[in-house]
């Protein structure tokens, strides 16, 4: 091998395992939020009909959507934007003091891939909140 050829094939190694991990994240990521909305929608099918609408409205007002949580993630990562907006406000004040040093916004690149996750985590929380409210 030539000189500096193995920290080629080093680095393309290391690229394709960061791929198929994103991959597998968004995968995994993927069936959390299917299974999350199926928690929910048992939820409400479990709560007396005349509870389901006000239950459904309240969860609607309260719902985080993931296509902004990505976004955010994308754009406003190294500030920490999506961290406030899934109401994680010391997480965001933590990004928003180490922006400077660029790792927030490497780790919000990554989170990119996980937070619809979290977004339907956060999402299903919010509803057994309200199930609790309802179902008494």
């Amino acid at each position: 091998m030539q000189d500096g050829s193995w920290i080629l094939i080093v680095f393309m190694l290391l690229i394709v395992g960061i791929l198929v991990a994103l991959i597998l994240t968004l995968g995994k990521s993927k069936e959390i939020a299917q299974q999350s909305e199926a928690n929910i929608m048992n939820m409400v099918t479990s709560l007396p009909t005349d509870k389901q609408t006000p239950f459904l409205l309240q969860i609607s007002s309260v719902k985080k959507n993931p296509t902004t949580a990505v976004l955010l993630a994308l754009f406003l990562g190294g500030l920490g934007a999506h961290k406030f907006y899934l109401g994680q406000t010391v997480a965001g004040i933590l990004y928003i003091l180490f922006a400077w040093t660029t790792i927030p916004a490497w780790i919000a690149l990554f989170e990119a891939f996980s937070i619809s996750g979290t977004v339907a985590r956060y999402n299903e929380t919010k509803a057994r909140e309200y199930y609790a409210m309802y179902s008494r």
